[in-house]
């Protein structure tokens, strides 16, 4: 069973078992990587930001980045999705009323549920700004209208963590926790064939009347705003994480490569000196990824005054320094990356999402210019 002290350990023994076997059908079928979900829930990774009071394993930042840094090694589509539920357990463990964390994260403790976000719309795109979705109060309810446009692990996830418009407070937001299961959340079929990340069953979900208790609501009605401040460090550190994880796959699938790569002359691919310059820039790129994802995380727990500056930066080197690594492993593995013969090529797709992903690479760096000149 997964614990703080055997973190890194357990979780490359458990991505060998359950998550790689899935990897290569995940990407063909486009399929969400379900089998491996219900073995992330029964081993207790669901419940790493669980508070220890509540059944989890009380882990932070720190727990956050290593766990998902490992699984995208495995699977990056697997991972993405983690990181999100891992975000939404955060937001409900810091923000939630202590009923709702009774309620919900107990259950998520033992692996009963699993979570997602909700948080972009066509209006706002990559910016997670002002949401349009609308709700109003009706006798101890809200009833929620409107559509998220990209919803990670939909129809897999059995709550989501929706941003919306607060109907009591003009100009602010709320966070809203909404079973999956409710009349009028309606699931759009047929909207995913994604390039890269293709398990990841990211569709708009629409919310059509949807009748929410209010005890489903995180913190006082308007504070959603504060709580997607928080929330985004969890999620940006994570896909940090994520990244420079597939950074580490595809360097260790060139590398393998080139030192197996023969020639009539008995020599290797590994052996050629431009070989070497590549896979040492690639080395150098990804220990750079994942060295600063982490001193990220470890700044985030100790709450230091410039952990979100070094939370932006980390992704933006991660995205930078895994699609110039993919991009030197294709031409490594020449006719065998272009041929399929390795899963360089699905590294690559899974690389370029990278840059798109919300919040895409050129907000990043707005947020990340903004916080410097401050």
């Amino acid at each position: 069973m997964l614990t703080l002290e055997n973190i890194i350990t357990y979780t490359r023994e458990f991505g060998g078992k359950h998550i790689a076997p899935y990897t290569k059908q995940t990407d063909e079928e486009g399929r969400f990587p379900k089998e491996s979900f219900e073995a992330l829930k029964k081993e207790g990774f669901t419940a790493l930001l669980v508070p220890k009071e509540y059944g989890g394993l009380g882990g932070g930042a720190d727990e956050h980045t290593k766990v998902c840094y490992e699984l995208g090694r495995f699977c990056a589509t697997s991972a993405l999705c983690y990181m999100m539920h891992n975000t939404a357990v955060y937001a409900i463990s810091t923000f939630g009323s202590e009923g709702l964390k009774e309620e919900i994260l107990s259950r998520v403790a033992k692996g009963e549920i699993l979570l997602a976000l909700a948080y972009s719309e066509s209006g706002s795109g990559t910016h997670f700004g002002a949401p349009d979705i609308t709700e109003r109060s009706e006798g101890g309810y809200r009833i929620l209208k409107g559509r998220k446009s990209f919803v990670t692990s939909a129809e897999y996830a059995d709550y989501y963590l929706t941003y919306t418009n607060s109907c009591k407070k003009a100009g602010a937001y709320n966070s809203w926790l909404v079973d999956s299961t409710l009349p009028g959340v309606v699931t759009e079929q047929g909207t995913w064939n994604g390039l890269g990340m293709r398990g990841n069953n990211s569709k708009p979900v629409q919310y059509n009347n949807v009748r929410v208790a209010e005890r489903f609501l995180l913190g006082s009605d308007g504070d959603g705003e504060a709580h997607s401040g928080a929330l985004i460090m969890y999620f940006i550190i994570g896909l940090g994480a994520v990244y420079s994880g597939l950074g580490e796959a595809i360097y260790s699938c060139a590398l393998e490569h080139t030192k197996g790569r023969k020639y009539t002359s008995g020599g290797a691919l590994s052996d050629i000196e431009l070989v070497k310059i590549h896979l040492a820039d690639m080395y150098a790129k990804v220990q750079s990824a994942i060295g600063l994802t982490v001193e990220a995380a470890r700044s985030l727990d100790t709450k230091e005054s410039d952990a979100a500056l070094k939370v932006f930066a980390c992704r933006i080197n991660a995205i930078h320094n895994v699609m110039d690594v993919a991009s030197l492993a294709m031409r490594l593995g020449g006719g065998k990356a272009y041929s399929k013969h390795l899963p360089l090529e699905r590294y690559l797709r899974d690389a370029y999402a990278s840059q798109v992903m919300a919040p895409s690479l050129d907000v990043l760096k707005v947020w990340l210019g903004n916080a410097v000149t401050a």
